[in-house]
């Protein structure tokens, strides 16, 4: 049964840190290779890239230190959109690729004279289209394990990944709102499930252990029968192991827009939030019931990523865009991006000066390692 709550309703906002966080610089570990996507985990840090009909992935450990490189090839064509890794450090590649080209060959009626020796090369037909969803698992020692692809369909702008100890799920867009499929390890796939209209759309997924997920993103239509309340509202939403919506919860005001862009397994968000000629981010931690429990925003501008801490603590990055509560030493005169870490009751503990971060594309907590943001300019420690 769908089910609304209104977010800044019950949630209290968080105050300033009682004891001033003096703002340091985040460490610079090492430069990376120019990637598209990536994946974290204990085992290191798992890049990829799009070539030329081939898919470029390396594997680099907290040093920057390369550990493998791989290519994946074998289709007419390819291309990589997504990662993730599993408990056991296996990187999960998701993408599409096209059928191999049949070469045509043609024959003679009869044998013409060549007198000036050309040599005819067969023709190859033209291209399939990228348009069979594929998965790649990748061992931690870079070795292409297994490749899955569902019957070709149609072609799809993925935007997540998520990995349980079920079964993979994948979110992306046809064309006319989103869609979910999923994937058990072995490679059988589900049927699309549409979400929507392309009046919403998701772009972060959590798959649970029993093949059910959290998805979360925007909306601007009656979405589980839950009505528009700003221009454009978050939405978080549960979906069953069959992808059916069975709650949804809008993150709303009068004449806002506002999107999810970040999301943890613990239930952690961080999204847009602009109203008034205003722009800010919302930082919330919700409960398993999507209940805030507390809840922030400051003003900003974009880039936006969510990652959980320890002792029940999180970190956000985002391009702050005026002094924060609480930290000293901050105070940017531009969209500049710094990482803040919550402790369990939404209160400021860390501030990292992340001016030379730039376009961020992962970050995660390791335990004995620290926390890791992956950007195109490198490899950075906190």
């Amino acid at each position: 049964m769908a089910v609304i709550a209104a977010l800044l309703f019950s949630a209290q906002p968080v105050e300033a840190a009682p004891k001033a966080i003096a703002a340091s610089e985040i460490t610079k570990v090492s430069a990376i290779a120019e990637h598209e996507g990536a994946s974290i985990s204990s085992q290191g840090i798992t890049v990829f890239s799009n070539s030329e009909k081939k898919v470029l992935v390396s594997s680099v450990d907290f040093t920057g230190t390369e550990k493998w490189k791989l290519v994946i090839e074998g289709s007419a064509d390819q291309i990589a959109m997504a990662a993730t890794s599993d408990k056991e450090g296996n990187t999960w590649l998701a993408g599409l690729t096209s059928a191999v080209g049949v070469v045509e060959s043609q024959s003679a009626t009869s044998t013409p004279v060549n007198v000036d020796g050309v040599v005819v090369e067969p023709v190859p037909g033209l291209r399939s289209d990228l348009n069979t969803l594929t998965l790649w698992k990748i061992s931690s020692a870079g070795a292409l394990i297994a490749t899955y692809s569902e019957s070709a369909t149609a072609p799809l702008l993925i935007t997540a990944i998520s990995y349980s100890s079920s079964g993979i799920s994948i979110i992306g867009d046809r064309g006319a709102g989103t869609v979910l499929i999923n994937s058990t390890l072995s490679g059988k796939f589900s049927a699309a499930k549409v979400l929507g209209t392309a009046k919403s759309s998701f772009i972060s997924i959590v798959r649970n252990s029993d093949g059910s997920a959290q998805i979360y993103g925007a909306s601007s239509e009656t979405l589980g029968g839950k009505k528009l309340v700003g221009l454009r509202d978050g939405i978080l939403a549960k979906v069953n192991k069959s992808g059916a919506i069975t709650t949804v919860v809008r993150s709303s005001a009068n004449r806002a827009t506002r999107s999810w862009q970040s999301a943890t397994s613990s239930y952690f968000l961080i999204g847009d939030v602009k109203i008034s000629g205003k722009n800010e981010s919302a930082f919330t931690k919700f409960n398993s019931s999507f209940g805030p429990t507390w809840t922030l925003r400051l003003p900003s501008q974009g880039a936006q990523l969510a990652a959980i801490g320890a002792n029940g603590g999180h970190y956000a990055l985002f391009n702050s865009t005026s002094s924060i509560p609480g930290v000293t030493g901050w105070k940017p005169s531009t969209a500049t991006p710094i990482v803040i870490r919550f402790d369990s009751k939404g209160v400021i503990t860390q501030a990292l000066k992340s001016a030379q971060v730039k376009s961020a594309t992962s970050m995660a907590y390791i335990p004995g390692v620290g926390l890791i943001v992956l950007s195109q300019t490198g490899i950075y420690k906190g």
